[in-house]
């Protein structure tokens, strides 16, 4: 029987030649289109599909293609997609230059040849995604594990393999306590209790396993020593899960320090100075175009409307807590009739405060619009940690001790909390803390294409309507 690993790496050899393919026929169609003009002399084609091939086979090894990993998200696959197509267009031009006399694509044609590239491939590998991610809801290309130990993070390990997509099947737990119980969170149902932590070996020698998680502090230095030896002998792969609670959420990520290794405990890609100068440029940039066009259409109508509807400001300014801790001054358009509980009392459903056509700008997100005044000042960024009132951050910041962690970036007019069922009334601490780990997952695995899939799924939401927007 082929290993898991195995599948998957004749399956990740697959996808590179529909890709090499795709990229060919994007190649040439380029060339007949006429949109390269250095493409268009006959003479030299052959020599720029041979240079192209060759720069783009070399490309797909520097940054891989990730769509077919069980833990890919599209944002993922579209920051890989963009960053080979540039990396192509670099090294291509480059063969041209050292090693013929063809013509060398210009800026524009260089530009053009990134776009029409990073177009086609993103919708080929986003397509593909989606059929493996069937196959493997089906049952197919498994992975077999099993873990040892209940404690800390093992449930989250669980969660993982129980989504139904990444094409994990959890055999079992082992653990001496036949009481701790681990769950799948889409069934509710107990995770298999296989034995205790003695009976692993035995297991791995008479199943066909995959991987193994430990999750258990060993009780000596020889302990696993027979369970390594036999997971080396069956191609085992075993992986240490962390024996911690605190932080189960976060990145942690190994890093050199002197001679030793040791583990960040999260990971902030906004630390880094051209991830911040990247992404206030986009915000400046969509803010300021949404801004001078059709910023001022909306704000006509619902000054129109609002005038009609309900007496009082246009706009609601509340002051909010953003990034550092530090307070800004947010804007909306004013939903509700103007009351003394505004900056202390969550909007709830069915709140009598908020009007026919406040509920509907709600339910679109028209009121969050003003909100991009707040990104071109510099308190907000498009995408990030909705902000809270001033008496949410008191209180929660008491309650979870991660709470101000969301801080570490600008707040957003939208977010990963939001586009994943975690907006609207928090009724309950556990329901504010469910939101926390989104706004802390977001900061630890941000990308520029995070940012375009979730104002994606933002604008998708309004057009449909979010039940929670209220």
């Amino acid at each position: 029987m082929k290993s898991a690993f195995d599948r998957t790496f004749k399956l990740g050899l697959l996808l590179s030649v529909i890709d090499w393919l795709t990229f060919n026929v994007v190649f040439i169609l380029m060339h007949y289109s006429s949109l390269i003009p250095c493409l268009s002399v006959d003479d030299d084609f052959n020599t720029h599909v041979l240079f192209a091939n060759i720069a783009y086979i070399i490309a797909l090894q520097f940054v891989t293609i990730s769509l077919h990993h069980r833990q890919s998200q599209p944002a993922k696959v579209l920051t890989n997609t963009s960053r080979t197509s540039v990396l192509f267009v670099i090294l291509y031009a480059s063969f041209l230059g050292i090693f013929t006399d063809a013509d060398i694509p210009g800026v524009i044609s260089s530009l053009l040849l990134i776009v029409a590239i990073f177009a086609v491939t993103s919708v080929e590998r986003l397509f593909l995604r989606t059929r493996i991610i069937k196959r493997r809801s089906k049952g197919h290309d498994t992975v077999n594990a099993v873990i040892l130990g209940t404690d800390g993070m093992a449930q989250g390990v669980v969660n993982v393999m129980t989504n139904g997509w990444n094409g994990y099947n959890l055999l079992g737990c082992f653990s001496d306590n036949k009481d701790d119980e681990l769950v799948n969170p889409s069934t509710n149902e107990r995770i298999t209790y296989l034995g205790g932590r003695d009976d692993i070996v035995k297991f791995i020698e008479k199943n066909n396993v995959d991987e193994l998680y430990i999750n258990v502090n060993p009780r000596g230095p020889v302990e696993f020593k027979d369970l390594m030896e036999v997971c080396d002998k069956k191609m085992v792969r075993v992986y240490y899960v962390p024996y911690v609670v605190y932080g189960e959420f976060r990145k942690a990520k190994v890093k050199e320090f002197g001679d030793i290794y040791v583990f960040s405990q999260y990971e902030e890609p906004l630390r880094d100075v051209r991830n911040r100068i990247k992404k206030r440029i986009f915000d400046l940039s969509v803010s300021l175009l949404f801004i001078c066009t059709l910023f001022p259409l909306v704000l006509l109508v619902v000054f129109i409307v609002s005038k009609i509807t309900m007496p009082g400001p246009l706009f609601f300014k509340q002051k909010r807590t953003g990034y550092d801790g530090r307070d800004f001054w947010c804007y909306k358009f004013r939903s509700m009739k103007v009351n003394k509980d505004s900056d202390k009392v969550q909007a709830v459903k069915n709140d009598p405060r908020i009007t026919k056509w406040g509920a509907f700008m709600r339910h679109t997100n028209i009121d969050e619009l003003p909100q991009f005044i707040n990104v071109l000042k510099g308190d907000m960024s498009i995408v990030g940690p909705r902000p809270h009132m001033l008496a949410h951050t008191d209180y929660y910041s008491e309650l979870i001790s991660d709470y101000m962690i969301r801080h570490y970036v600008k707040p957003g007019i939208t977010g990963w909390a939001q586009t994943h069922g975690e907006r609207g009334e928090t009724k309950t601490v556990d329901d504010m803390r469910r939101r926390v780990e989104k706004d802390i997952w977001y900061i630890e695995h941000w990308s520029f294409w995070l940012d375009i899939q979730i104002i994606l799924k933002t604008v998708a939401d309004a057009i449909h309507g979010d039940e929670k927007a209220y």
